[in-house]
């Protein structure tokens, strides 16, 4: 059937429009980014397409899709955002920047690494209503909890009754292995962090194994440093779980420890902070004030962490730039 001529006079301008916008776009995304940069993007994709089920060097190629997923999705935001974005760009050492984005005179360096493996398990992971019971003791505490074994009956009880124990008198750091009547683990509560609640908070243990964990986030953290361009603003964004991210922020600013060096907020006894072994401690890798985790899952988005005091140093631009597309 022919259209009629009124329609074609209509969709004849609708149409041309839409071409229009579309060779508008397509000049914009090349004024925005380097051609090569999608042909080496399209050539990873193509070879973790071609290897699934394979694997590379000991590298699963799940992983290695991963991996390039990672660097596509922080690409896709710097463009996205309206910055110009340079690829692979070397350093002085000879090594190179994963991004170098540009906008309104601020420059960015952007160092993009996956969680380390073995991966952390990213299953959504409740808390059982019969432990939420500790939730009643009045401390502000955020304590997670990990379970191994499903406790019924009196073995429920007994290890109730040392949880209730452990929390009343826990300090951040603690930690309590529980064991059913066997004598087989059966669960552990870690004291992490301070809260703003009055009680006891609960959550879910989301780390396989967070002791191991921490020191291979900051093995990650030093191999994005040993890249940083000098004189730049550097910024390490590493991509990976849900679970991960309680584990990267104890690597990146240290443990959560009782400071008796600071003051206790209004109506508390105890002052909390950071200790000294984290990839921020002191003084330590002062060229680092930049650096954000990002969970691989639909709509989720970076997180951003600012290093303090240095912020203050850092150029306005620059600090806009990081916030404005990766906070």
């Amino acid at each position: 059937m022919t259209r009629r001529t009124d329609e074609r006079s209509t969709l004849r301008p609708l149409l041309a429009e839409l071409a229009d916008r579309a060779d508008r776009a397509a000049a914009d995304w090349e004024q925005r980014i380097d051609p090569r940069v999608l042909r080496r993007f399209r050539r990873q994709i193509d070879d973790a397409g071609d290897s699934m089920g394979s694997s590379s060097a000991g590298t699963p190629a799940v992983d290695r899709a991963r991996t390039v997923a990672a660097e596509v999705l922080v690409a896709w935001r710097l463009l996205e955002s309206g910055c110009s974005v340079e690829h692979e760009v070397e350093i002085p050492a000879g090594r190179h920047v994963d991004f170098r984005a540009r906008r309104d005179g601020a420059t960015l360096c952007v160092h993009v690494k996956r969680a380390p493996q073995p991966t952390l398990r990213d299953a959504q992971v409740s808390v059982p209503a019969t432990w939420r019971t500790l939730e009643t003791v009045e401390r502000g505490m955020v304590v997670a909890l990990s379970l191994a074994r499903n406790l019924r009956g009196k073995a429920l009880h007994a290890a109730l009754d040392q949880a209730f124990d452990f929390v009343e008198q826990a300090s951040v750091g603690d930690e309590c292995s529980l064991r059913d009547a066997e004598g087989r683990p059966a669960a552990r509560l870690r004291a992490i962090a301070p809260s703003t609640q009055r009680r006891v908070e609960l959550v879910a243990d989301l780390s396989a194994s967070f002791d191991d964990h921490v020191p291979r986030f900051q093995a990650t953290l030093r191999k994005a440093f040993a890249q940083f361009m000098p004189r730049s603003e550097n910024l390490i964004v590493v991509a990976g779980s849900a679970g991960g991210i309680d584990a990267f922020a104890t690597a990146l600013l240290g443990s959560q420890i009782e400071r008796w060096d600071k003051r206790p907020r209004v109506g508390e006894l105890i002052a909390y902070g950071r200790g000294g072994d984290g990839f921020w401690a002191g003084s330590l890798r002062n060229q680092s004030r930049l650096a954000s985790y990002w969970t691989l899952s639909a709509g989720s988005g970076p997180l951003l962490f600012v290093r303090e005091p240095s912020a203050r140093a850092m150029t306005g631009a620059a600090m806009q730039l990081a916030r404005s597309v990766f906070a």
